[in-house]
């Protein structure tokens, strides 16, 4: 209507509040530089920040471009169309327009437009502002909707004299300009953001730094490696510090011993990881195995006699030879203050104080029982290597998948499609909450540190040795033996998980509880079926392995699921924790 061409008009496809409208401008020589910002900060994303859409190539239908867009993404802890996030994305976008009557040469106009957006990086910095999905309170960038435009004169403007830019580089004065009018008015925008939503820059502070803690008291979930078979990343050394304080407190704060231990034991999991390999009892069990099974005849597998003694004879001295070695460690680390107070006097004797020596050696006395109960069990790992395989189907990385398969059971991934790769993760992560860490926590309530060990040295028997082929008659007494004890975790777990469902949207524990009664004999072990059959149920979805089983029977499993099946399994994990310790304090 103003007569203006559409060649010289452009539009921003976006949103904004003018409420935090800000302005700011430079001039020199005749030449200007105005800015105008307007910012919402709540979608705010650091650069490498995990996708929410996972959508990678335009789709030429647009309509079914946006219904991906719309179905893509899943959120790790519930339900959503994010991959990381709790609640649906928040809109909020930092807009920045500049305007130059300079004429500006396509160098320097590509130039010109790098310093405006990082311009608006370094207020965004400068001023604190935090990823949305970061865990760590990561500094952001902006937001994951910005927009920013450059409008300069044209070259071939003959008004524009001797207002035309060569360079724009950062030791330019024009580029000083730039970047100083983009900084001015996108720093005035956001501190009105912060004064609108928050009241005042004190206590914007302070909602981050309790989002901050938050955050890290949830442990170092999700500290996932970004490719299969690669080391788990370290957690942030915040998740760390917090970590050393609540084992530490675990230790000063509970008057029961064995409740103590555990707890520090779950903590240290959470939080601190795994205990170093060449010292961790289970890797040590697994080598001690395939030492015995390389020297074994193959005579002996062929006779189901023979094999059966044999494989009954690796089960007993390989528990005693443990609780052997685990009951001295036990015992060393009971009295290791006596011993420091005994080496001190014979040494040392100006440093022998009692009141020091002894609480500090009770104390790593302490620390490294907990090691050896730790490392009989693990959800964190457990859940850290689903979120993992959740992340690679959503971005339709199978190959990726696969390989990451093999962390969690040992099912042949290489024909298996994304709901089959999701279906077999489900399955080892419910089977794996009962055997990984209901069971050890079970036995340790009965029979302190050496029971979890027992069961631990068995579980991994049965998991070398305890398959139908080479090893039918050698590995069925640690098959049978794990059965039995597994009998009341395996259904425990069930309990635990359709529990926990009741605190997590679109899950049903009732249905959980329905299908695992209805399916759970399908399933060759008589255990596996009742974790696996409620994950089933309670997730509505259908988790098989052709013919074998199939339990429960909705569609099959989509990344989405997985994510909640995480979310229900640290829930069941957390209850059946709280069951044992107040059971050992009703003990105590």
């Amino acid at each position: 209507s103003s007569g203006s061409s559409n060649n010289n008009i452009i539009g921003l496809l976006t949103a904004a509040s003018m409420k935090t409208f800000a302005k700011a401008s430079r001039s020199y020589q005749g030449i200007h530089v105005d800015v105008i910002v307007t910012a919402g900060l709540s979608n705010s994303r650091a650069a490498g920040a995990e996708a929410d859409y996972f959508v990678l190539c335009e789709i030429e239908d647009a309509t079914s471009s946006d219904k991906e867009m719309d179905e893509g993404g899943n959120d790790d802890d519930s339900s959503g169309s994010q991959s990381n996030g709790a609640n649906p994305i928040k809109p909020g976008t930092i807009n920045t327009v500049v305007v130059t009557n300079a004429a500006l040469t396509p160098a320097a106009l590509l130039e010109a437009y790098s310093i405006a957006v990082e311009a608006k990086c370094r207020a965004c910095a400068n001023h604190a502002v935090t990823c949305a999905k970061s865990r760590t309170s990561e500094l952001a960038q902006g937001t994951g909707t910005d927009c920013c435009v450059l409008i300069s004169s044209s070259e071939n403007d003959t008004d524009c004299g001797r207002r035309r830019v060569k360079h724009a580089g950062k030791h330019t004065l024009f580029a000083e300009m730039v970047g100083q009018a983009v900084y001015e008015a996108t720093s005035e925008s956001i501190m009105i953001n912060i004064r609108h939503t928050h009241g005042s820059f004190f206590r914007y502070k302070l909602h981050h730094f309790t989002g901050s803690f938050w955050t890290t008291l949830q442990g170092a979930r999700p500290c996932v490696p970004p490719r299969p078979m690669m080391p788990v990343p370290k957690a942030p050394p915040s998740v760390l510090v917090m970590g050393m304080l609540l084992t530490c407190a675990s230790y000063l704060l509970i008057s029961s011993k064995s409740a103590s231990l555990l707890l520090g034991a779950v903590v240290w999991d959470r939080y601190l990881g795994e205990p170093p390999l060449f010292v961790h009892p289970v890797v040590i069990a697994g080598n001690s195995i395939s030492a015995v099974l390389s020297t074994v005849p193959q005579r002996v597998y062929q006779n189901s006699s023979l094999g059966f003694v044999c494989g009954t004879a690796l089960l007993l001295s390989m528990l005693t030879a443990f609780i052997s070695v685990g009951w001295v460690f036990l015992q060393a680390t009971e009295r290791l203050s006596d011993y420091a107070v005994q080496l001190f006097a014979l040494t040392a004797p100006p440093f022998n104080s009692n009141s020091i020596t002894v609480p500090l050696f009770d104390f790593i006395g302490w620390i490294l029982r907990l090691l050896l109960v730790k490392s009989t069990f693990s959800i964190q790992l457990l859940c850290t290597l689903a979120l993992q395989m959740a992340k690679f189907l959503e971005r339709k990385q199978l190959n990726d998948a696969r390989g990451q398969l093999s962390w969690l059971c040992s099912r042949c991934p290489s024909k298996l499609n994304a709901e089959e790769l999701a279906g077999a993760t489900l399955e080892s992560l419910s089977e794996n909450l009962s055997d990984g860490f209901v069971a050890p926590i079970f036995w340790y309530a009965l029979f302190g540190p050496l029971g979890t060990l027992g069961y631990r040295i068995v579980n991994t028997l049965d998991s070398r040795v305890g398959y139908r082929g080479k090893y039918e008659y050698f590995g069925k007494a640690s098959a049978r033996f794990d059965d039995l004890l597994n009998l009341v975790p395996a259904r425990a777990t069930c309990v635990f998980l359709a529990l926990s469902a009741t605190f997590v949207e679109d899950c049903s524990g009732s249905d959980g509880i329905k299908t695992a009664i209805s399916d759970q004999n399908q399933c060759e072990s008589p255990n596996a079926g009742w974790p696996m059959g409620c994950m089933a149920g309670l997730l509505g979805v259908r988790l098989e392995k052709k013919t074998e089983y199939c339990l429960g029977s909705g569609p099959q499993p989509t990344p989405q699921k997985l994510r909640l099946g995480c979310r229900v399994a640290q829930i069941a994990g957390g209850i059946s924790l709280g069951l044992v310790i107040a059971i050992l304090y009703l003990l105590n």
